[in-house]
């Protein structure tokens, strides 16, 4: 594997399909800043059997850790993007990924670039919405990075507003298969060192926010997208969209919807729909008086729910009963409500 650093950012190039090894190579800035999308055969998933992390030994939402913070950039060859804006299409797919993490030292408000990590800690993938950057999220992804998780961000290159030119809101299904590509990027034999040292081996955990929402779930719970790796879902304030497909196995991860009471743009009822659907474990908890993007972004909310999902993944991925009933406990504190389980 090649690895470049380009003006204080890591470029990663990873070409994977075909079932054979990983082959990387040194991608260019100028790829790495104008990433658009495509559409492509989906990258196989191998089915892997992971040993649950021990949570024991990270830190926690009662014991919180200073935050570090990297950007990366995975380029997937085996994918093309079409043209966006001014912008041509390009031959691979790019995608820049904001990753935050523990690191040692108090918590605060800050955040050390390249610091280095506090010790290997599960991977969380978050999926940002429709017609905005992972950067509106900050405070949310920020304190699940401080309460023990490895949180990776990616900017989806036809959604994200930080790319010039009008948004797709149809190419959901590439972004879960962006999810698939980064897992393997980030926690295959060939990733960077770095991720190595900062992830620690196990399942995978999903987070999304509407349409973000939808592709964490296309990535969990739809057969033609569905990634073995992946160990927990929590999709905030989403919508029951298959696109086209089917939904739900009788061996699906189990699933955690938060939804805000007063979502003007994905109504309530869609989690309910959602979690009605879901043969499997599932958990509907509710924001009381938040709106869209309230629940994600608020001073107020954004931290419930941050600690919501730290206990969720600490329980789902890493087996901890005491993080089962802290799971209920979050849930159930105001400003969050449970709603049904």
């Amino acid at each position: 594997m090649l690895l470049a650093i380009a003006g204080g950012v890591i470029v990663v190039a990873a070409r994977v399909g075909g079932g054979g090894p990983h082959e990387f190579a040194t991608s260019t800035g100028a790829e790495s800043l104008s990433p658009t999308v495509g559409t492509a055969a989906p990258t196989p998933t191998p089915s892997v059997t992971v040993a649950r992390p021990k949570l024991s030994d990270y830190v926690s939402p009662d014991q919180q850790t200073a935050v570090g913070v990297s950007v990366m950039t995975f380029t997937d060859l085996t994918r093309t993007t079409p043209a966006r804006g001014d912008r041509e299409a390009l031959a691979s797919r790019p995608l820049t990924v904001v990753v935050r993490y523990p690191t040692p030292g108090m918590p605060s408000a800050d955040e050390t670039p390249d610091a280095p990590a506090y010790i290997p800690a599960p991977l969380i993938l978050f999926a940002h919405g429709f017609d905005i950057s992972t950067d509106a999220y900050a405070l949310l992804l920020h304190e699940l990075a401080a309460d023990g998780y490895v949180v990776a961000a990616p900017e989806f290159p036809m959604s994200s507003t930080v790319f010039e030119g009008a948004p797709d809101e149809y190419d959901v299904p590439e972004q879960s298969r962006d999810l698939s590509f980064l897992i393997t990027a980030m926690t295959g034999p060939d990733a960077p060192a770095q991720l190595t040292e900062m992830i620690a081996p196990g399942p995978v955990g999903l987070v999304g926010h509407s349409d973000g929402a939808v592709t964490a779930l296309l990535t969990a719970y739809a057969p033609r997208y569905s990634d073995s790796r992946v160990g927990a879902v929590a999709a905030i304030s989403g919508d029951f969209d298959t696109f086209g497909g089917e939904w739900f196995t009788t061996n699906d991860p189990p699933l955690l919807a938060i939804h805000g009471e007063y979502d003007e743009i994905n109504p309530f009822e869609n989690s309910e729909l959602l979690v009605s659907n879901d043969p499997g474990e599932a958990m509907l908890v509710s924001v009381m008086g938040a709106s869209h993007l309230g629940s994600v972004t608020g001073t107020e909310t954004a931290p419930s729910v941050a600690r919501l999902l730290a206990f969720n993944f600490a329980w789902r991925l890493g087996g901890s009963a005491s993080a089962e009933a802290s799971t209920y406990a979050s849930a159930a504190i105001p400003p969050l409500q449970l709603v049904a389980s």
